[in-house]
């Protein structure tokens, strides 16, 4: 989980830039990622992918545009980011997960009140990277993408990764993957492209976003454009920019108006089931694993409220906060679905907070808790998103004082046989039924198996 990850931090101030970045920030395989921030608080997060020369004086234009339209934007150089690649000792590459952490990085140090989608903007082979990230992407884990010179191929010093559920590929094989459209884009894609583009013909790429949905061109008249002037590029980027981000606020669905200050997600349920389920996300937010046992949950007919952790501990909680927040959804969930039961379910950073919540839940509450499941669960609760989490620590309070308060009729701790540092195994008998499944924090993806234990424990008499 990204709480693990250990990571290099490094931070030059603005006396040290050559451009107009307010600072750099060295961050993962990001080396001096160039971040620029708006006066007041930023509406957008935006990650910008440069072209074949790195972030030059023109990236530095086009950026400091999007920041006057409220965007706080990431620079990355793509020269750099290859580099870093290069060095990784796997046989191919897929940065999605590294674009992701590094958004949540930088919004978490620049100190933004609540965490936004990140939109990817990339020019020449930053725009092929936009477009493979997007395409391979879960539903919300970047808010869309602009390619400005968009070729399909894209040289990473080595291949792409294949995903066996997204094909997005049509080669990758040495240094250069050659991309394919999708038959379906999980958020909006808007290619920039010259008609005498010196890269790739307009032609082609026109074909190629005509087979990909959710995509659409705008062709722009010229050849070797001055690409960040007013009678270049830089105008058709901002009305992009502004279609794809006009009416959104970047972040999640709006939660029931009474519960609209809690970052919540329905997931409804068909059927007649008793029982809802409450799950709380890792630190990385409502994305890939808690998305994923939560529709197979569904499948189920178990209705679910995703609670997304990341925005929840953007600011400090406290365990008490944190029970009486628990408490007002499983109130309102439980007459607004007709629901007797609920189960409570934490991955990640989501199990370590959730004995805290349970054992401060009202009474009342606490009779409809059916099931207390803990996933992934660690040896410290941290009730704070703050930078120490990305840089390998593990402070927090401890969990086994609040862990030897639950009672193994009705908890279940599931952790990997590769984790090393759960606190499942380690937890007295009586108190939780500890079960390990394969694979390490991520279960090997297997979703529909920890669905299915969730399943049979609640219907357990």
């Amino acid at each position: 989980m990204i709480k693990r990850l250990v990571v290099s931090l490094s931070v030059a101030f603005l006396s040290m830039l050559p451009a107009h970045a307010q600072e750099r920030i060295s961050h993962g395989s990001f080396d001096r990622v160039a971040l620029y921030r708006p006066q007041g608080q930023a509406n957008q997060f935006v990650l910008f992918l440069s072209g074949e020369q790195g972030w030059d004086g023109a990236m530095d234009t086009a950026a400091r545009a999007l920041v006057k339209e409220g965007a706080m934007v990431a620079g990355i150089d793509m020269p750099k980011l290859r580099a870093a690649l290069a060095k990784d000792g796997d046989d191919c590459v897929l940065p999605d997960g590294d674009l992701e952490n590094l958004s949540h990085y930088l919004q978490g140090y620049a100190q933004q009140p609540t965490y936004r989608t990140p939109l990817l903007v990339g020019y020449g082979p930053g725009a092929a990277l936009a477009y493979a990230m997007q395409a391979v992407a879960d539903q919300d884990t970047f808010a869309g993408a602009i390619s400005l010179s968009f070729c399909p191929r894209l040289d990473l010093g080595k291949p792409l990764c294949q995903r066996a559920d997204k094909h997005f590929l049509e080669d990758a094989k040495g240094d250069v993957s050659v991309l394919a459209p999708v038959s379906e884009l999980p958020q909006p894609w808007v290619v920039l492209q010259q008609t005498n583009d010196d890269r790739c013909a307009v032609a082609g790429v026109r074909d190629f976003v005509g087979r990909t949905h959710g995509a659409a061109l705008s062709a722009l008249p010229g050849r070797g454009w001055d690409l960040w002037t007013d009678k270049g590029a830089l105008p058709a980027l901002l009305a992009s920019y502004r279609v794809l981000t006009a009416g959104r606020d970047i972040a999640l669905p709006p939660p029931p108006p009474k519960l609209i200050d809690l970052p919540l997600i329905e997931v409804p349920a068909a059927g007649d089931n008793d029982t809802f389920a409450i799950l709380l996300s890792g630190d990385g937010g409502w994305a890939g694993l808690d998305k994923e046992v939560a529709n197979a949950l569904v499948a189920k007919g178990i209705a679910v409220v995703g609670f997304d952790s990341l925005r929840y501990f953007w600011k400090a909680r406290e365990p008490e906060e944190l029970a009486a927040d628990i408490d007002r959804i499983v109130r309102h969930y439980a007459k607004h679905w007709g629901k007797k039961r609920v189960v409570l379910i934490g991955y990640s950073q989501g199990a370590d907070v959730l004995p805290f919540a349970v054992n401060r839940l009202p009474d009342a509450s606490r009779a409809r808790v059916a099931q207390t499941v803990l996933m992934g669960l660690g040896q410290n609760a941290s009730f704070e998103f703050h930078l120490a989490n990305w840089i390998g620590k593990d402070d927090g309070l401890p969990i086994l004082p609040e862990a030897v308060k639950l009672s193994e009729a009705d908890a279940l701790c599931l952790y990997g046989e590769d984790e090393d540092d759960s606190l499942c195994p380690d937890i007295p008998p009586g108190h939780v039924h500890a079960q390990s499944l394969p694979g390490g924090h991520h279960f090997d993806g297997a979703y529909d198996k920890l669905a299915e234990l969730i399943v049979q424990r609640i219907a357990e008499p």
